[in-house]
């Protein structure tokens, strides 16, 4: 009964303690880089960034993909690359893959590397490739994971044109 009590009490506890902290920062994973965390509360583009965290200004992320440092924007870009490849290969494999929805929502509030990028046309594209990714993780066929690609190739013909090459390897053919 006691364990059952104590139990129930922590539960409520760590409730709790989520629902008074809408974003949590980012832990470390095993090898030392930031984890990204799904998030808890609302984001969008007047959303104001948090000072200090990996991925601001001052405080670039490094890694082996990139011993220079990425911004916060960046490192989730590499990170919705390799979920994107992950869910091809589920979906290819005739398995449901994870849901993308709730670590990609963070492009709407995340530091870009230039942060005059973070404006009202970023955000646009912003809100069509997570409609598309929401159509995908509904309902994980190729074309709706083609449509979530088409989103960052039209974002980036317009903007930061260096990542096209990686992200055709990413279009399902």
């Amino acid at each position: 009964m006691n364990r059952l009590l104590l139990s129930t009490v922590s539960f409520f506890v760590l409730l709790w303690s989520c629902a008074q902290s809408p974003d949590p920062a980012p832990v470390a994973t095993a090898d030392g880089l930031p984890a990204l965390t799904p998030l808890q509360g609302e984001c969008d583009f007047s959303t104001p960034l948090v000072p200090g965290i990996p991925g601001s200004p001052g405080h670039l992320i490094r890694s082996p993909r990139n011993p220079n440092g990425d911004s916060e924007l960046s490192y989730l870009m590499r990170q919705m690359a390799d979920d994107l490849e992950a869910a091809r290969k589920a979906v290819a494999a005739g398995t449901r893959p994870a849901p993308l929805l709730p670590i990609h929502r963070r492009i709407r509030c995340s530091w870009p590397t230039k942060l005059d990028e973070r404006n009202a046309q970023f955000d646009g594209m912003a809100q069509s490739y997570l409609a598309a990714v929401k159509t995908f993780d509904e309902t994980p066929t190729q074309g709706a994971y083609n449509a979530i690609v088409q989103g960052c190739v039209s974002c980036h013909s317009v903007s930061c044109r260096g990542p096209l090459d990686r992200i055709d390897e990413l279009v399902w053919r």
